[in-house]
């Protein structure tokens, strides 16, 4: 954001400003602390502030139906393993048919949302959009950095 001109002069007439009225002091741990103060008081005022992303590359799924749909799931599995009854295996594949239909409708609505949360940025994060999607389309998956 700083390669904008405006942005730039912005940030830099912020700092000369707040440096103007900051007090010099003789000790080195306070004229850091205000140092410090003014650089990020001025990228405040010129860039703003932007939350951070705490679950990077998780999906939002888990909510309190979904863990319901799970846990019915997984009881169903177990009354199956027991009894070995035909019904309780019906019971059980019809509940794994939903979990994967539930499942798949939950990806596609985060999926929209990063999309639009994409198209909408006001950060300047197109440029990252452009790298996800050709990634998408990659087939081997590269970890390795060259």
């Amino acid at each position: 954001m700083l390669e904008d001109p405006s942005i730039k002069l912005l940030y830099q007439r912020r700092i000369e400003q707040n440096l103007m009225h900051s007090p010099c002091s003789l000790n080195i741990d306070v004229e850091w602390q205000a140092l410090k103060n003014t650089l990020q008081q001025a990228a405040n005022e010129a860039l703003g502030k932007r939350k951070k992303r705490r679950h990077k590359g998780r999906l939002n799924l888990w909510n309190e139906d979904f863990k319901n749909l799970i846990e019915n799931k997984k009881k169903d599995y177990l009354r199956y393993i027991t009894t070995r009854s035909e019904t309780d295996k019906l019971e059980y594949k019809r509940l794994v048919e939903i979990v994967k239909r539930e499942t798949r409708k939950i990806k596609r609505q985060c999926w929209e949302t990063f999309v639009s949360r994409i198209e909408h940025d006001l950060y300047g994060r197109q440029i990252n959009a452009y790298k996800i999607i050709r990634n998408l389309n990659r087939t081997e998956k590269d970890n390795f950095a060259t």
